[in-house]
């Protein structure tokens, strides 16, 4: 009998300790992993789109593939989402937080991380193609890149703080104007191989320049992704979550800053009359 309270008695503090004094909450966890993990795909398509221009440092290369970590953690997040949904309101998670939501955006993710995982394929053959061709599409293609990666960045702030992001459609406009461009530039591929031919008196094959079309297609395709997927499904936590936007925080600030001047004023005068 003695054997037995103190099981139940240690039990008890454990549970306590973990609860009150140093928690270790599901929730939390899984807030920070997918933060991560979006992060780590901005990181990966930077890296290998600067790669593949030879526009690379060393710091990129370490960062290539930061994808994986995003293909490796499914069975992470799920497990996480379940436990999460058992905890009380902590932090800024309120009860029944949408946490099956992170889910989504975690997939949306992978399946994002599988599209650069197919550009970095690409990388080995990129030595194939002709460098005037491959200079053609390098700005775009690295503008393309930029665009798309702050969007991940952007839509990882408004997950990170809670609130709606101020430039998200800003950044999400230059993304699809960015995919315009380079939508542009591949229609105007087959007039600058003949150009190509005519200056350098050379046939340049078809299949020479498959492996960069493959690539520019894969990047559209990403972008399409993030759009269609890591956008949308931030945005629905956003709503379920209820968000505080951007406006109704600066007029908080204000009503703070205002209330403060007053507060101020009131013992100035009160020092006077004194």
């Amino acid at each position: 009998m003695q054997r037995l309270s103190t099981i139940i008695l240690g039990t008890a503090l454990c549970i306590i300790t973990s609860m009150l004094v140093c928690p270790v909450w599901a929730g939390m966890e899984l807030h920070l992993l997918i933060l991560c993990n979006m992060d780590n795909l901005a990181n990966s398509l930077d890296s290998c789109v600067a790669e593949y221009f030879s526009n690379g440092d060393v710091d990129s290369k370490k960062k290539l593939h930061d994808y994986k970590c995003v293909l490796n953690s499914k069975a992470s997040e799920e497990s996480m989402a379940d436990f999460a949904r058992w905890e009380p309101a902590h932090g800024h998670f309120n009860f029944r937080h949408p946490w099956n939501n992170y889910v989504k955006i975690g997939s949306s993710s992978r399946s994002c991380a599988y599209c650069i995982e197919t550009l970095i394929s690409c990388m080995d053959t990129r030595n194939q193609v002709p460098e005037t061709i491959r200079k053609h599409f390098s700005s775009s293609c690295l503008r393309l890149c930029s665009c798309s990666s702050n969007v991940i960045r952007e839509l990882s702030t408004t997950v990170s703080s809670m609130t709606h992001a101020a430039q998200i459609d800003l950044t999400t406009n230059e993304m699809k104007k960015a995919v315009e461009d380079l939508q542009n530039d591949l229609k105007s591929l087959p007039g600058l191989l003949i150009q190509s031919h005519k200056e350098q008196h050379k046939k340049l094959e078809l299949l020479e320049v498959i492996p960069l079309v493959t690539f520019v297609s894969l990047l559209i395709e990403l972008a399409s992704r993030i759009e269609g997927g890591i956008l949308k499904t931030v945005e629905e936590l956003a709503d379920l979550a209820k968000f505080k936007k951007i406006k109704d925080e600066m007029e908080l600030q204000k009503t703070q800053d205002t209330s403060k001047i007053v507060d101020n004023m009131e013992k100035v005068i009160a020092h006077q009359r004194v």
